[in-house]
């Protein structure tokens, strides 16, 4: 238990779900923007066509997808950062709000994806959490090694 820095785990995993809603932003903007019609439907038929419009084009669909993998490597490397120990365990911790939202949306049926896919995707966001944790655990050897030799 010495391993995990909760303060850490619980930052990075906020770094990562503010992050990748961040990232979102411009996309959903272009995408409600572009989308005609959208301001004459009511509020709650306005998100369920924005994301309609999401699923229903593939380019759009995986960019969303490859920043929020982005974001949680991010996220894992937050949390790498603020443990400074047990990097990769620290960084797959991170992972926690996206689990638990995806283990959330099977139950409650808001998942948008077929359920077999999801269920293969829900192991990818603490092994992309880990990634982040890696690289911070990289970037110590690194530096560390420039350290002792002294040589950039």
């Amino acid at each position: 238990m010495r391993k995990i820095s909760i303060i850490g785990v619980l930052i990075g995993g906020v770094a990562d779900i503010l992050a990748t809603n961040v990232a979102a932003i411009p996309i959903v903007v272009y995408v409600m923007a572009t989308s005609p019609n959208l301001a004459t439907l009511p509020q709650a038929q306005q998100t369920a066509a924005v994301m309609a419009a999401i699923q229903a084009n593939v380019g759009i669909y995986l960019t969303l997808g490859v920043l929020g993998a982005i974001c949680s490597v991010l996220g894992g490397y937050v949390a790498a950062l603020i443990a400074k120990r047990a990097q990769v365990l620290n960084g797959a911790l991170s992972a926690y709000l996206c689990i638990g939202s995806g283990i959330w949306a099977l139950f409650a049926g808001h998942e948008q994806l077929p359920i077999w896919l999801h269920i293969l995707l829900l192991p990818l966001s603490p092994g992309l959490g880990a990634a982040g944790g890696y690289l911070r655990a990289l970037q110590l050897r690194r530096r560390a090694q420039v350290a002792l030799t002294g040589a950039a």
